[in-house]
């Protein structure tokens, strides 16, 4: 099953957890006639054929759930909030007990009208139809105003799943040996316009300053390895073109540091940091609440900055933390995002 966000996939492996219970699961991610995408793609506006074809994606699920018939429960991946006007009646067509899955919706509730609108729409809905409840990722959302809660009693919190077909390169109670550099780097997309680029000017000046005992690392598509890192002789690049590639450059590091915009992911968990997680990276992450807490429940994998002055000083407990505890904390950190622990969070009433 294709989904949108490919670090959920371990949520799939729910029902092997479940007993006398079926859950079924539906995506976003379902295929568009080709004549519905040249339609619209002949509308002069790309922001409305985008929107239509995502209604009709909203409106296929609404009918791939609706067929689910040997379920018991369904788990939409995905939504939009702009999108919901005709997928929750379907869903409620099903019978059945619906799960769905939030993922900075309420901070995209912030964006517009039209999505705070969709929004408000999920909210009474949810009041109405006891059936339904949101799953929010990692954290209660305590830390919203108000008007952008969730009624109390449709909320499941789970943390955000690992990957469970990767694991870290050091078994519990394994170190590094003492003569190995530590790999840190950043993986993605690089751009001098981006924010990670600042990030990046201050890697390379501390490596370089510590190179008896660190190597630096990016992972990124080779393809579009921007003009100003051509010569970059302090870099070691991995091509992450493919996806099998992205996950064998996070195998790869022993810290891995990353940067967000805070206007799309201060309400959100990280689907990198997850699948970093699931490696063995300890992560270096901006200070907001749902990274924070992904990389620090049930135990510490990775450090916050709030500021990159302090960047430095918090690479040197990284370095400190991979000599001393290795991965241990790796493993324990899995236990609690794993498809079974899931299970018993979204089913403690069975």
């Amino acid at each position: 099953m294709q989904i949108f966000h490919p670090g959920l996939r371990e949520l799939l492996l729910i029902n092997q957890h479940l007993s006398n219970h079926k859950m079924g699961f539906v995506s976003i991610e379902r295929p568009i006639p080709k004549w519905f995408i040249k339609f619209t793609q002949t509308i002069p506006s790309y922001s409305v054929g985008l929107q239509l074809r995502r209604e009709y994606r909203h409106f296929s699920m609404g009918l791939q759930a609706v067929s689910l018939k040997d379920v018991d429960s369904i788990y939409v991946m995905e939504i939009y909030n702009q999108h919901l006007l005709i997928l929750l009646p379907m869903l409620v067509l099903t019978g059945k007990k619906v799960f769905l899955g939030i993922h900075g919706n309420q901070l995209f509730a912030q964006e517009n009208k039209i999505k705070y609108l969709g929004f408000v729409y999920l909210q009474k809905f949810l009041k109405l139809n006891p059936k339904f409840k949101v799953v929010l990722l990692e954290l209660d959302d305590d830390y919203v105003s108000e008007k952008f809660k969730f009624p109390e009693s449709t909320k499941i919190v789970i943390p955000h799943p690992i990957i469970s077909e990767v694991t870290p390169k050091l078994q519990p109670g394994e170190r590094l040996n003492h003569n190995d550099k530590i790999k840190i780097g950043i993986v993605g997309i690089i751009r001098e316009d981006k924010p990670i680029n600042k990030i990046l000017g201050k890697l390379r000046n501390y490596v370089s300053q510590n190179s008896q005992q660190l190597e630096l690392f990016i992972g990124t598509p080779l393809n579009q390895k921007p003009k100003f890192l051509e010569n970059a002789t302090d870099i070691t690049f991995i091509d992450t073109t493919k996806d099998e590639d992205y996950l064998k450059a996070l195998q790869k590091l022993d810290i891995l540091v990353t940067d967000f915009d805070q206007e799309r992911y201060y309400y959100r968990a990280s689907g990198v940091i997850s699948d970093a997680g699931s490696c063995g990276c300890y992560i270096i992450a901006p200070d907001y609440p749902v990274i924070k807490h992904q990389i620090n429940w049930p135990v510490v994998i990775g450090s916050s900055y709030s500021s990159l002055d302090n960047l430095e000083q918090i690479i040197e407990q990284a370095i400190i933390h991979l000599r001393e505890i290795g991965q241990d904390n790796h493993w324990l950190w899995r236990e609690k995002r794993n498809a079974e622990y899931i299970a018993k969070l979204l089913f403690a009433d069975v």
